[in-house]
């Protein structure tokens, strides 16, 4: 009997990455890769130069408006929709049976809403930890700590 398809999901705000356990041999394969190059740009470098100016409701007085959203908020949220739809689509598709998330706590919170009932129902775990920038053969390390029964 096959074991079913897991992907581990390891992600941040800036990159995401599938992995799916090597059979009869140690280690991961990289099976998809999702990048957000906003991730790495500062908020002003993302919006507008400056928040725009009002005047008091009373009397001529100006003050400085804040941005109702943080551009830098918006990319990672774009991001996790991004995410959260590639893995409907995998799910969809039959790629996967099985997903072991395991994200920054941020990034985690802002795609548990997103993701489709479908995704939610094969969802083994999730684990808030941002493995992202491990050196390969802990990250391997992790993912081994963090496999299911046959998977």
């Amino acid at each position: 009997m096959d074991r079913p398809i897991t992907w581990y999901v390891v992600a941040d705000a800036g990159r995401a990455e599938a992995l799916v356990k090597r059979r009869h041999e140690s280690g991961f394969d990289t099976v998809r890769t999702w990048e957000n190059p906003l991730a790495h740009l500062k908020a002003h470098d993302l919006g507008s130069d400056k928040p725009g100016r009002a005047f008091d409701s009373l009397g001529a007085h100006r003050s400085a408006m804040e941005p109702h959203e943080n551009p830098k908020d918006v990319s990672e949220r774009n991001f996790a929709r991004e995410l959260a739809d590639a893995l409907a689509a995998a799910v969809a598709a039959g790629e996967v049976e099985r997903i072991v998330l395991i994200a920054a706590p941020r990034l985690l919170g802002m795609i548990r809403p997103l993701l489709s009932p479908a995704v939610t129902a094969v969802i083994h775990s999730e684990h808030a930890k941002d493995y992202t920038k491990l050196p390969r053969a802990d990250l391997f390390a992790r993912l081994n700590e963090l496999r299911p029964v046959g998977g």
